[in-house]
């Protein structure tokens, strides 16, 4: 049993979930997620066995063991069952069509009906903190969930009030930035997760990892990076003045709908201001100024006598590198080394030359994250970058050559043994969900 079977059945649980409150039971497309939550309960609950998935401490185990991936994709779904008091689901082979049914109509408040003796039993097993199993980065993952919250709060009350509260982001910046100074590699790795559903809130926070590592580097002061990575986590704000019609429209966008689009940097800027606080300004900045490339060009216009802000242009090298490695709803993800590549070919005219080398340099040629396939055939993901020039990288072996999963295992990869780069979704691993399972002996960061 692997974190991918469950964040599958969780994905097809909330779909069915969502079908339900919708449609009746015999509805197409209910049926259809019926039999897709069909498929992935197959593959996740062994034949004669059983399988608890418990949901505590703002993370979902399978049995006692973490979930750091899934509990980070679905972490709004935990918040779900926690309202409705379900802290484990038991599933028992063979599980029903209809147990998943009552499931699925009970969290959607369809019914308040459900089988106490049937396939899936709710807090059937009762574990406490003490029973789970530690997990090394936690704290980190809490910061990580913490931005994902304010920055759903926020957009929330810009769509509903017009404006937001900035104190949720800048408490939950700020702990993003003390967990990536103690777990630098971590962070970086931790920013590889992704979210199609909700692309943007999963975007803005990785931005934000990404700036603060850069800002690190080049030596801006904290003082100074909080507001850059608030700025970051909110540069996308003004996009709640866009239609999601244009902002999902899958083709080339038209006169009118590229000019409402234009308009988001300004309209997060003006948010930005509007809730004040601490380097409010800078914040502001940022997002008004993300889009504007280095040569001048780009929106808004700026005068290329009058380039973007140093601070701008380390969010816009962010913001990039995260955009081209995450699918999007029209437009699939590209490897880490793609996106290094994209921003290599624009330095000096989209992105600052010095920043695009100093983020090259952080990341190395290969970034954490990056999946790749050793001479032989077994696959390896990259922890973090080599100590030393031309030095092996440090990496997690995790497939053997026949194509069989293993335990992680270290290896000291040298980028000369690299035959190729793979995307995780094409090869069934997430590396983020390999930070929390490791041995404190191989722990990066």
């Amino acid at each position: 049993m692997t974190e991918r079977q469950t964040g599958a059945w969780l994905k097809g649980l909330r779909r069915l979930v969502r079908q339900i409150g919708l449609y009746p039971t015999g509805h197409p497309l209910t049926m259809e997620a019926l039999m897709s939550l069909r498929g992935a309960t197959d593959d996740l609950v062994p034949e004669g066995g059983q399988v608890v998935i418990s949901a505590m401490e703002n993370a979902f185990y399978l049995n006692r063991t973490i979930l750091p991936h899934v509990s980070l994709e679905y972490h709004s779904f935990i918040r779900e069952l926690d309202e409705r008091g379900i802290e484990s689901i038991t599933a028992l082979h063979p599980v029903t069509d209809q147990d998943l049914l009552d499931l699925s109509a009970l969290l959607a408040n369809v019914s308040a009906d459900f089988p106490a003796d049937g396939s899936v039993l709710l807090n059937e097993r009762y574990l406490t903190p003490e029973d789970l199993e530690a997990a090394p980065t936690s704290e980190l993952r809490r910061s990580y969930v913490s931005s994902l919250d304010a920055l759903r709060g926020v957009t929330g009350a810009m769509r509903t009030d017009g404006r937001f509260e900035m104190a949720p982001v800048v408490t939950a910046v700020e702990g993003l930035f003390e967990q990536s100074v103690s777990q630098s590699s971590a962070s970086l790795l931790l920013s590889t997760v992704k979210s199609h559903d909700e692309y943007t809130f999963y975007h803005s926070v990785n931005a934000c990892i990404l700036a603060l590592a850069i800002g690190r580097m080049i030596g801006i002061d904290r003082h100074y990076l909080i507001p850059i990575g608030v700025g970051a986590v909110l540069h996308d704000i003004g996009k709640t003045a866009v239609s999601t019609s244009v902002l999902n429209y899958p083709g080339r966008l038209d006169k009118e709908q590229w000019k409402e689009i234009t308009i988001h940097p300004q309209e997060g800027a003006l948010a930005i201001l509007a809730a004040g606080g601490p380097g409010h300004e800078i914040s502001a900045t940022v997002a008004f100024e993300h889009h504007a490339r280095f040569d001048g060009s780009g929106y808004p216009s700026i005068h290329r006598e009058k380039r973007p802000h140093v601070y701008s242009r380390v969010v816009s090298v962010a913001d990039t590198y995260d955009a081209i490695t995450t699918r999007r709803a029209y437009r699939r993800a590209e490897t880490p080394n793609h996106a290094l590549d994209a921003l290599l070919s624009g330095a000096g005219a989209s992105y600052d030359p010095d920043l695009v080398r100093t983020f090259i340099d952080m990341m190395g040629i290969y970034p954490p994250g990056s999946i790749l396939e050793i001479q032989g055939g077994a696959l390896a993901v990259v922890v973090s970058k080599s100590s030393e020039p031309g030095g092996p990288l440090d990496a997690l072996l995790v497939r053997d050559p026949t194509g069989r999963d293993i335990d992680p295992e270290p290896y000291a990869l040298h980028p000369r043994d690299v035959s190729r780069q793979l995307l995780a979704q094409h090869v069934g691993i997430d590396p983020a969900a390999l930070l929390e399972n490791l041995e404190p002996s191989v722990q990066v960061g």
